[in-house]
Formats: C-alpha cells, sequence, structure tokens
C-alpha cells in the first residue's frame, strides 16, 4: 500500500501522482475468481501516469521484481479501464526511449530492442561480425549485430525456434529464429549472462546505420571491403 505515497513523477512536480490505491483479498462466494486470492485497484489522472507507473516508475520496478524473485505471485490478471467507457480499444504498449521496432522476413515474428540512437548522432555499439559461424547462419559475409540488455528485447508476435551451438568461448549459444520464414533474430551466449546480441538488420531504419566495430576480423573476407569499388554501380 506504500506504493501510493512512495511512486512520485520527478520530471514533473517530484510528488505521489497515484489517485488512488486500494487492495483487499478476495471474499466472494461465487465460483468465478479463477483462482484469483488478492485484488489491487490503481488509479491515475491520465494514461501518461499509467504509462510511466508500468515502464519507468523506479520504486514500481523495483517493487515487482522483489515480488517476483520471492515467488509472492503465482499468477495475475492485469486490466485497463476508463471508468465508463465500454467501446474503447487497446491502449498503446508504453515504450521506452530509443525502442525501435523489428520483424522477421514474413512478419510472423515481431519484436521490440532499445538501443542507443544510430552512430550519427554519437551511439556507440553496432558491429559487424565476420567469424565463420555467422557466415554459416547467414549466407552472408557478415552480420550486423548490436549487444544489448536481455530485458529490452521483447517478442511481441511469435515464438522464436532455437538452435544451440558452442562459441568460440566453448560455451552454448542460443540462436533465436522465426520457424516459418528462419529469419534470425537474436542470440544469447553463455558467456554474456543478461545480454543478447540482436540482428540489426530487421530493424527499422537500419539500413542507414555506420558501424562502430568489427568482431573475427580475421575471418573478413579479402573482396568484402572492396565491392563498393569494384563492382559496377
Amino acid at each position: 500500500m506504500a506504493l501510493r505515497t512512495r511512486c512520485l513523477k520527478p520530471p514533473v512536480t517530484g510528488n505521489p501522482y497515484m489517485l488512488s490505491l486500494r487492495a483487499g483479498q478476495n471474499r466472494s462466494w461465487e465460483s468465478f475468481d479463477k483462482g484469483m486470492t488478492h485484488g489491487f485497484i490503481l488509479e491515475f489522472a491520465s494514461q501518461e501516469d499509467l504509462d510511466y507507473y508500468l515502464a519507468e516508475d523506479p520504486v514500481h520496478l523495483e517493487f515487482s521484481r522483489r515480488v517476483g524473485a520471492q515467488g509472492l505471485v503465482e499468477d495475475s490478471v492485469v486490466i485497463d479501464i476508463k471508468d465508463g467507457q465500454l467501446m474503447l480499444g487497446p491502449a498503446d504498449m508504453p515504450q521506452k526511449p530509443g525502442t525501435r521496432q523489428g520483424q522477421c522476413h514474413c512478419g510472423k515474428t515481431r519484436f521490440t530492442a532499445v538501443l542507443p540512437l544510430p552512430r550519427s548522432s554519437g551511439a556507440t555499439g553496432h558491429i559487424l561480425c565476420h567469424c565463420r559461424t555467422c557466415r554459416l547462419l547467414s549466407g552472408a559475409p557478415y552480420t550486423c549485430n548490436q549487444i544489448i540488455a536481455k530485458e529490452d528485447l521483447k517478442i511481441v508476435e511469435g515464438s522464436p525456434s532455437r538452435y544451440t551451438y558452442t562459441g568460440a568461448s566453448g560455451k552454448p549459444v542460443d540462436c533465436y529464429f522465426c520457424s516459418h520464414c528462419t529469419s534470425h533474430v537474436y542470440r544469447e551466449q553463455a558467456a554474456m549472462p543478461g545480454k543478447v546480441i540482436v540482428r540489426t538488420l530487421l530493424l527499422q531504419d537500419s539500413e542507414g546505420w555506420g558501424v562502430d566495430g568489427e568482431m573475427f576480423r580475421e575471418g573478413r573476407l579479402e573482396w568484402a571491403g572492396d565491392l563498393e569499388r569494384s563492382l559496377p554501380s
């Protein structure tokens, strides 16, 4: 219940912004509770305030993390209503700054990834990989990648398939791809816990991004850097 006063909105006033918070244990004798034991009703003045609470408020995010880590909540149902409004469409999912939309070739797998701005805006981290594994997986001379926090990648549609191999570190690498068109979306390495490597060319507007570095440059095909100069336009 302390969330009502502890959740503040520093960018605006630094004051509590939740209008009300009510909670209690389910006492209904009817058999329609779906196993839910407690209910919480939170009221906000605007969709903006609700989105801030769900996606950005550090107090709420830490509370959710602790509740999950301690196993206090076995299951939950979340609904978002506007009082008296019965025919509204769904609200837009709040996005962190730098969130980009991505999808596979067929569109059956869609995802979001939180990345810094392109290199032209001063960000870093867009990497080419020349390793043989990337060439075999992609059928291309190199792949375009960016390492991000695992929590910053969200699969919003579809369920990617997984292929696992042993990486150069000697530890397993899980590759996730669309099971329909086989577009490679991301991979997760045991050698880098808490991180994922996103295939950036599946993200919106990525064609114009600059490159900040290369990995496994010893595997770079000799002709890969000469294409622009050698082929007719």
